[in-house]
Formats: structure tokens, C-alpha cells, sequence
């Protein structure tokens, strides 16, 4: 019984470490920050008609997996999926800011933030 406790015991102690990555000598964490870009739409980008648009992201640094949460300040939460295809008919008309906050599994969070027109 104590050799399958130190047994779990020492995968436990080694997958930490795998996760946080710290530098042998000074304590440093190595893991690279999360950050986040929306790739498409693009800044200015002008959404009109039934013809779907991909709402696309690039995410860098963090420990996966990620949640996604796309919202807009006119038409609120609007997806939260990593990426996904909306018909502009769908939104609001007006001006929007459209933010991706992004969650790694150790609970960092980071967002990145586009502004389209919806005609």
C-alpha cells in the first residue's frame, strides 16, 4: 500500500512540474503568458447579409486547455467556442466591440478585442 501511495505520490509531483515548467536553479516559472488575437473579422471590418463570417483567434502562451467566451457590447455573450461562423443578420446593427476573453487551465486570463460594423 505505501509503494503505490509514493508511486502516485511521485507522478502527482512529477506532472506539476510539467505543467509550470519552473527553471531547475532559480524558481522561475517558465510558462509563457497567455495571450490572445483575434484574427478575423478584422479591425473596421464592415458585416452585412446572410453570408456566414468566420470569427477566428490565435492564442499563445497559457497551460491548455482554454475556454473561450466571445462577446460583443451591444448583443452580449455571442459564442464560446475557440472559433466560429455567424451570419452578420444575426447581430445587432450599429458599431461593435467584439472581445475574446480566454481562460488557461491554471485560471490566467486574457482577452483581445476587435471593433466591426454591422449594417
Amino acid at each position: 500500500m505505501k509503494r503505490i501511495f509514493l508511486a502516485a505520490l511521485c507522478l502527482a509531483i512529477f506532472c506539476t512540474g510539467c505543467l509550470e515548467q519552473k527553471d531547475g536553479g532559480s524558481g522561475k516559472d517558465l510558462t509563457k503568458k497567455l495571450a490572445v488575437n483575434i484574427d478575423s473579422p478584422k479591425i473596421g471590418d464592415i458585416l452585412q447579409g446572410e453570408k456566414d463570417v468566420n470569427f477566428e483567434s490565435s492564442v499563445s502562451g497559457g497551460v491548455a486547455p482554454f475556454s473561450y467566451r466571445w462577446s460583443s457590447n451591444i448583443d452580449g455573450e455571442i459564442s464560446i467556442s475557440s472559433q466560429f461562423r455567424q451570419k452578420p443578420s444575426r447581430l445587432s446593427k450599429g458599431s461593435h466591440v467584439i472581445i475574446l476573453q480566454v481562460t488557461d487551465a491554471s485560471g490566467n486570463s486574457a482577452q483581445g478585442s476587435t471593433q466591426i460594423e454591422v449594417m
